[in-house]
């Protein structure tokens, strides 16, 4: 359905109109920035987790090189083993704070950017409907 331009019977009123509509753009060009801004900080987060993930696995391999060593004493080495096990949580942690989101998260992030496009090409449409009418207009 399409605006029905012929309510607007002033310049005032076009003029009204387009500053409301201009409005209403600029919301919807906000939130698709917003949107933008998010893909970005899921991506740098990734790409944080994915080194976390890999200094982790280096610590971990360096606890169970020190938990063989030959000639721990029974403390020792279950200091060793405790450590390897406070690392294996840690990458636990790592990987599901990493974890990206599940399909269905990413295929509603693409009907939110497809319903914001939507908006933002009605409201620029309408601003040519208004154009329009108040050209139809006299002073």
């Amino acid at each position: 359905m399409n605006p029905d331009y012929s309510l607007l019977t002033t310049w005032a009123e076009c003029d009204a109109a387009t500053a409301d509509v201009n409005f209403e753009l600029k919301t919807y060009s906000y939130r698709d920035t917003g949107l933008d801004l998010a893909d970005a900080r899921a991506d740098r987060s990734q790409a944080s987790g994915a080194a976390a993930l890999a200094k982790k696995d280096g610590e971990i391999l360096t606890a169970q090189g020190q938990a063989a060593l030959p000639g721990l004493t029974p403390q020792q080495q279950q200091d060793a083993l405790d450590n390897v096990e406070l690392l294996q949580a840690q990458r636990k942690k790592i990987m599901r704070s990493n974890r990206t989101s599940a399909g269905t998260d990413r295929f509603l992030k693409t009907v939110d950017a497809a319903q914001v496009q939507g908006q933002v090409d009605v409201l620029t449409a309408a601003l040519a409907g208004i154009a329009a009418q108040r050209a139809t207009l006299s002073a």
